[in-house]
């Protein structure tokens, strides 16, 4: 409005329009708004006491007032959140703990399946014609997300457990690092073959302190992995 205000036009009518075409786009207030009239001498300098100016223009002057009609039915359609439930008995599972429930699959295996969006994941490039297929690979991807979902939570837990950080993609330190992130920090990591005298035997190369932080934290199975020779 303040913009709005500092434009003259040549008749009361064009702006009145003017702000009445600002006020189109608004979804939840309307305007209450006048005209103000800006006289114009064509002779230069300050006009004389009593001269009549030469012609006027207006400029639209008011303000936005709430709707509150419009912002009390929008609020009424966006405080009810839907949600389907077999489990009807509320003293076993009341209300409230239901939705944070719901929600809290954002944490789980509901949240890996975003993967299936990523570019990077290249799922157009399967095509699988027989059923029995499709589900075999379901089954499979369901059970890696579920492994994906368990190993990420198994070490945020262990990083609050003890109280230690990891870097995000930033730098920054953080207690709540993605198992995408741990597999970038991987990349890089090579197992390095060695024909030796007593028979071949295998290294993993180019671990750093972070990597064997990380490990740490997963535990030992995870440590076995990855500092055993064969």
């Amino acid at each position: 409005m303040r913009k709005l205000a500092r434009r003259e036009y040549s008749s009361p009518d064009a702006a009145l329009a003017a702000a009445h075409t600002v006020e189109e786009a608004w979804r939840f207030h309307t305007l209450e708004v006048t005209c103000e009239a800006a006289p114009h001498y064509q002779q230069r300098g300050r006009p004389t006491a009593g001269q009549s100016p030469d012609y006027f223009t207006w400029r639209p002057v008011g303000q936005p007032i709430e709707d509150a009609e419009a912002v009390a039915d929008r609020a009424a359609r966006a405080g009810k959140f839907v949600l389907a439930t077999n489990d009807l008995d509320e003293q076993h599972l009341p209300i409230d703990q239901l939705i944070t429930l719901y929600k809290g699959q954002n944490t789980s295996v509901e949240r890996g399946f975003r993967f299936l969006k990523d570019p990077l994941f290249f799922a157009h490039s399967f095509f699988l014609k027989k059923p029995s297929r499709l589900m075999a690979l379901l089954m499979v991807m369901g059970l890696c997300l579920l492994i994906y979902a368990l190993t990420e939570h198994q070490l945020r837990q262990a990083l609050r457990e003890q109280n230690e950080t990891v870097p995000d993609q930033l730098g920054k330190p953080t207690q709540s690092i993605t198992l995408r992130r741990v597999f970038q920090i991987f990349e890089g990591i090579h197992v390095a073959t060695l024909h030796l005298p007593g028979g071949p035997q295998q290294f993993v190369t180019n671990l750093n302190d972070l990597h064997h932080q990380i490990l740490r934290l997963l535990g030992p199975p995870f440590e076995k992995i990855y500092f055993s020779s064969a």
